[in-house]
């Protein structure tokens, strides 16, 4: 276990090198979303003013109180003016890298150093006979002294020759090539560059299961994976459709393995027996578009356990893509859709895709109509989301009133599979409603419709308003005070972004019912 450690950590604190390869798509991405209307008391001194998380080191906007991951009361945090030494550019708050060249941000009191003159070079001479273990740290230190002169220096030349020491050591070690490939686009060199991010990426897939179980591996990968697929958009046409079929044929692969798998655990849905709950908020809480608080009578229906996944929607998308049947999607959806996920910024081809059991994100409105027509069920009503949320007791959380982030898949570090946090059910057992991702309903959205919604079976508004209803907060929201059932988002039907998915909902009748039985009925697997 200590050698899976040694092979993996190095890779992944340097993650931050790459950021600024893609920190401008997510930063589009993220304003796509009509979230409701903030407060306009917001200060200048709030935005640019950050708090610390003292538990975790977390840092949060001046308008965050407690940290989304620990719970702990955030304190004042100063941070160092940094400037770019080449650009001499200042820094925005919480910015490590300069946004035009990539270069490691100091302070203005550094001297600008370009060159490395190590106190003492050390040079390693290993035995014939070194084990494995001796080869690892030789190469460790060799990469220790390449991210000093890259760090400290910016001496990237100096520390591509520690790298290449370090990779004629031990060639099958994953951090030499994250790093050989960070230190090669640094040069401008994107080929080589890509070339070693293929080598890490093809070295983390064969690690062994004891490695593959560390928390941070799925993440580590996926930002190798990100990496590569930024800098595959620099190659010639040709070579990026090769790429892209090859990585094509790999998912496809990877999604029919998971569907057999996973589909019918994926597929379940849970019944909300008929009646009354409680819905939306007190009027001391002062939050309009969730007010009057209203007990609101539903049918009973059944509503997926888990959010719809991305082998889920693969399988839709085949279907689409084979037959060119559009019959069941929405009447008055966008020509010529053929609803494949993504954003410009971030396609179909993004590796966030190869992950089957992360929730689809990046889907709009009609897309999830479109698929949840296709499975046989159809997007729940605001009415039916909330009930499976919080029960009949009208609580704030799927779990009760008092915030437990321990409960709920939220924070950057949050992992994003399905299912993940068993401990914040609702009481119908339904998962993620909170944290993972926000989730389309079927409702047009008005900010006063609770003061003439119907008491029995609601759906929303007749007439377009243009918005629909998006509920349940992402991994992304600040705090917990967004987190609450009862909060209500909204969009464009054609709106996309990184943080919305959706689940499927489905009347309860006999035959319904009799499916909803058999699928929670323990089968024997065959094995294929």
């Amino acid at each position: 276990m200590r050698l899976v450690i040694i092979l993996i950590l190095p890779v992944l604190f340097p993650i931050t090198y790459f950021n600024l390869l893609h920190a401008e798509s997510t930063k589009q991405e993220t304003q796509n979303l009509s979230p409701k209307r903030e407060s306009l008391s917001k200060t200048k001194e709030n935005i640019s003013k950050n708090k610390l998380c003292p538990e975790c080191g977390r840092i949060y906007p001046g308008d965050v109180n407690f940290c989304s991951i620990e719970g702990k009361e955030l304190v004042d945090f100063t941070e160092e003016e940094l400037i770019c030494p080449t650009c001499k550019q200042k820094a925005n708050p919480g910015e490590k890298f300069c946004k035009k060249d990539g270069t490691q941000l100091v302070s203005p009191s550094l001297p600008d150093k370009k060159t490395s003159v190590p106190d003492k070079k050390i040079e390693i001479k290993l035995p014939p006979n070194a084990t494995q273990e001796d080869k690892t740290k030789a190469a460790m230190y060799y990469i220790l002294e390449g991210n000093r002169l890259r760090e400290e220096l910016n001496d990237f030349e100096g520390a591509l020759g520690e790298y290449k020491k370090a990779e004629k050591i031990n060639p099958e070690l994953p951090a030499i090539h994250f790093q050989m490939g960070g230190i090669y686009w640094k040069l401008g060199k994107h080929r080589e560059a890509l070339a070693h991010l293929d080598k890490c990426k093809t070295l983390l897939e064969a690690q062994p299961p004891e490695a593959k179980a560390d928390e941070n591996y799925k993440k580590t990968l996926q930002d190798v994976k990100v990496y590569i697929n930024k800098l595959e958009k620099g190659l010639k046409p040709s070579e990026k459709t090769q790429r892209k079929e090859l990585t094509m044929s790999e998912r496809d692969e990877r999604m029919k393995k998971a569907l057999l798998e996973n589909n019918e655990k994926w597929s379940e849905m849970v019944l909300i027996p008929a009646g009354k709950f409680i819905m939306g908020t007190p009027e001391d809480e002062f939050i309009p578009e969730e007010t009057p608080q209203h007990e609101v009578y539903l049918n009973s229906y059944f509503i997926d356990k888990y959010e719809v996944t991305n082998a889920q929607y693969w399988a839709f998308l085949q279907s689409i893509k084979s037959t060119g049947d559009h019959s069941k999607c929405f009447p008055g959806e966008p020509r010529n859709k053929d609803h494949t996920p993504g954003t410009p910024h971030t396609g179909w081809d993004y590796p966030y895709y190869d992950y089957p059991d992360y929730p689809v994100t990046r889907v709009d409105w009609y897309d999830a109509y479109a698929y949840a027509a296709w499975a046989g069920k159809r997007l729940p009503t605001e009415a039916e989301w909330e009930k499976a949320a919080r029960g009949t007791d009208g609580r704030r959380f799927p779990w009760g009133n008092v915030w437990d982030a321990k409960r709920s898949n939220v924070g950057p570090d949050a992992p994003l599979s399905v299912g993940s946090f068993e401990y914040g059910a609702s009481v119908y057992g339904c998962l993620d409603l909170i944290g993972s991702v926000s989730e389309w309903c079927n409702d047009w959205y008005h900010p006063e419709y609770y003061h003439t919604s119907p008491s029995i079976n609601p759906k929303g508004p007749e007439t377009s308003t243009g918005m629909r209803i998006i509920k349940g907060a992402s991994l992304f929201a600040p705090y917990a005070y967004k987190m609450r059932c009862a909060v209500r988002i909204f969009g464009k039907p054609d709106d996309r972004n990184k943080s919305i998915g959706f689940r499927c909902a489905k009347d309860q009748t006999a035959e319904t019912e009799k499916t909803a039985k058999e699928a929670s009925k323990p089968k024997d697997k065959a094995i294929p």
